[in-house]
């Protein structure tokens, strides 16, 4: 189940990564401003995805469901980082 655990955090963290790039791309694709608030602030993404709902659902579900696996990975795995 270890195993299974560190497999599954790699790749949940992976994916996780790639939907949030697939949002900053979105978020570039609006305009410098759009981007460097998303990036610099930490509302600013939950405002811009409130306000462009329409295309920016599927980064933001796919960065919840990979950073969801990387959850449950690290709970097989049993990590622990500090003791």
């Amino acid at each position: 189940m270890i195993i299974l655990g560190y497999i599954l955090f790699a790749l949940g963290c992976l994916v996780g990564l790639a939907g949030d790039i697939r949002f900053m791309v979105i978020t570039y694709r609006h305009g410098f401003g759009w981007f460097f608030t998303c990036l610099f602030l930490p509302l600013g993404g939950w405002l811009f995805f409130l306000l462009f709902t329409k295309e920016s659902w599927k980064p933001v579900a796919l960065s919840f469901a990979g950073f969801v696996v990387a959850g449950l990975g690290y709970w097989l795995g049993g990590f622990q980082f500090l003791q």
